[in-house]
């Protein structure tokens, strides 16, 4: 074989292995130069002001698609705007609704059972061997990337609080344009509250072992979270880390013990909570997190992120799988780990803290963990509950502090962001319930919100258990309409 003809081979080889990596990778190659192209534009219109006319969009707001059915079940087969399922072995719709629902444009894991039912002819929730069941309303072929390549910004949030059922509803998405139009840009929905439940269908190892995300309300999460990106909203999800009842009625080698029995500590109480300081039960929130972050979440918080402050506390006996810690150094210690793990994953992390603790009593901080100054090391946020009716009457002399949130929103985010010292950013919890206060109304939440602004916060975000926000949303509409 001649030298001209070994070349040739090469070359023939060399192209079409080019061709093929340009064939699989093409949608990345466009990508990859739109970037370069938007971010050359970017720049040169900061040297050279284009005419108004003329927009460039930011590259960095650029979307990228990815193809949904990459990774369908063993068995599935997505062809012509369906998905065919064959099965094998014995299974029904129960354990296979789960697994395929996020192929699909239903939200809800109960409608689509009852649907593939009635597509299928099927007289009940049990497949046979070797059948062939058709998974209606098949998602798109190419579906909006959510997950992220970078932390994702900072962005001065107008944020509202959801539970995991208000959250797994279809009114919530319906109701997203609503929230929008007034300046909601952010929304907080429960992964797992303190009833323990994780509201969503989990692959964490622990998770499926102890199947506490059985009574999830989040059918199908990554539609959740899709559109949620879509309809440009900050996406935070909460964890309520140890004070968790499901964990540790399924497993209660990870509660706290009682030193004088041996037992569960504080068993009859409403609160109950897991160890603190036990490795597994913090592996098992970080794992939750690091699920969530992976599946797009701009921002893992934790909330419960401290020791219980009710019961016998001095009966109270912790593994300290770490080492003998105080309970401030295991609270930062944890944080600490999280922090590292979650940030690898290009997620965000805030905390929730006791808006008492901003004001530096040593006994608060000793008791629940709670250091600011520590904590501030290993967070991105900040969000101290600074609701006025949960300090205690005459707090700083003030009688009624439900009716005056002015005083105390104010001066709890400038005392956080003085202990903080700039190490991470706040952004607070505000009062949307009119528990302790005389007139809560339109006016209330405009005082807070001017309080938020007054000492330099990054947004804000408001709780109502009920997610009840039609006063807020009023208020809000206020705001926009002397704003224009």
């Amino acid at each position: 074989m001649n030298d001209k003809f070994k070349y040739l081979i090469v070359s023939l080889f060399c192209a079409a292995t080019l061709s093929y990596g340009i064939m699989k990778y093409h949608a990345e190659l466009a990508y990859l130069k739109d970037y370069i192209y938007g971010t050359y534009l970017e720049l040169a219109e900061t040297f050279f002001p284009l005419p108004e006319n003329f927009t460039i969009i930011n590259n960095r707001a650029y979307k990228k698609y990815v193809k949904t059915f990459t990774h369908l079940p063993r068995g599935s087969v997505h062809a012509g705007g369906i998905v065919l399922y064959q099965v094998h072995g014995t299974r029904d719709l129960d354990e296979l609704a789960p697994d395929l629902i996020r192929y699909s444009e239903y939200y809800s894991e109960s409608r689509l059972k009852s649907d593939m039912k009635k597509y299928n002819g099927l007289a009940s929730n049990r497949l046979r061997e070797n059948m062939t069941v058709i998974v209606p309303d098949a998602a798109p072929a190419l579906i909006i990337d959510t997950k992220n390549h970078s932390k994702p910004q900072l962005i001065a949030a107008k944020g509202l609080y959801f539970t995991g059922t208000s959250a797994g509803s279809p009114k919530f998405i319906d109701n997203l344009e609503r929230y929008g139009k007034q300046g909601i840009n952010t929304v907080v929905f429960d992964a797992k509250d303190i009833t323990g439940i994780v509201n969503y269908y989990s692959r964490v190892n622990e998770v499926r072992k102890y199947d506490t995300h059985g009574k999830r309300t989040i059918g199908n999460i990554e539609k959740l979270i899709r559109m949620l990106k879509e309809n440009g909203f900050y996406t935070i999800a909460r964890i309520a880390v140890f004070h968790d009842h499901l964990l540790r009625k399924k497993a209660p080698q990870f509660a706290i013990r009682s030193k004088r029995t041996g037992g569960v500590w504080n068993p009859e109480s409403k609160e109950k909570w897991c160890d603190p300081t036990s490795k597994k039960v913090q592996d098992y929130n970080i794992d939750i997190a690091l699920e969530l972050a992976d599946r797009g979440v701009d921002e893992i918080q934790f909330d419960y992120i401290r020791f219980p402050t009710t019961g016998d506390l001095s009966d109270a006996g912790f593994k300290y799988d770490f080492g003998a810690m105080t309970n401030d150094e295991s609270i930062t210690h944890f944080l600490r780990r999280a922090y590292r793990k979650i940030s690898a994953h290009n997620a965000r992390l805030s905390i929730d803290i006791f808006g008492v603790v901003a004001w530096g009593k040593a006994v608060d901080i000793n008791n629940t963990g709670q250091r600011i100054e520590l904590l501030a090391r290993s967070c991105d946020i900040i969000s101290p509950m600074l609701y006025p009716s949960h300090f205690n009457d005459d707090f700083d002399g003030y009688p009624r502090p439900g009716d005056n949130p002015y005083y105390f929103i104010y001066n709890g985010c400038i005392k956080v962001a003085r202990i903080a010292g700039g190490r991470s950013v706040v952004r607070p919890w505000l009062q949307a319930f009119r528990w302790n206060v005389s007139h809560y109304n339109t006016d209330y939440i405009l005082t807070q919100i001017k309080a938020c602004n007054d000492s330099g916060t990054r947004g804000y975000l408001f709780w109502n258990s009920s997610n009840e926000y039609d006063t807020v949303l009023r208020a809000l509409e206020e705001i926009n309409s002397k704003e224009n």
